[in-house]
């Protein structure tokens, strides 16, 4: 698992980006219009904004790689799964709960937004 950034649920995205950017974060992408990437300017995005009551119930943490997403979720069907694997704007996502409850979320990085066909989140269960 290689962390990819941090992921902070906001209840005001624009108010949070004018934040972030007083602190020498630079907005480096809009995924669309719930998320906000952020990182230091020229650089790779290190705290992704996110406007969602699912993401909010989950909380703050990291964003891991772990390759496929789709092949880790299927070689690790015991872990407490809250969110199976699902296309976001961000790519292909899922979120499981460690033994302490602690949200752990995977992306399979993709350039590619997903169709309007394409369900967006499935939130199982919410750890805690």
């Amino acid at each position: 698992m290689r962390l990819l950034f941090e992921l902070r649920p906001v209840d005001h995205l624009d108010a949070s980006v004018d934040d972030y950017r007083s602190l020498g974060l630079e907005p480096l992408g809009w995924p669309d219009d719930d998320t906000a990437l952020l990182g230091p300017r020229g650089g790779a995005a290190t705290i992704v904004l996110v406007r969602d009551p699912a993401e909010s119930a989950l909380g703050v943490g990291g964003v891991y790689d772990v390759g496929d997403v789709g092949v880790f979720f299927g070689d690790h069907p015991d872990l407490d799964w809250l969110i199976a694997p699902v296309r976001s704007t961000l790519g292909w996502y899922a979120v499981f709960a460690d033994r302490t409850s602690n949200c752990i979320r995977l992306l399979d990085p993709s350039p590619h937004p997903p169709s309007a066909a394409e369900p967006s989140t499935d939130l199982f269960a919410v750890a805690g």
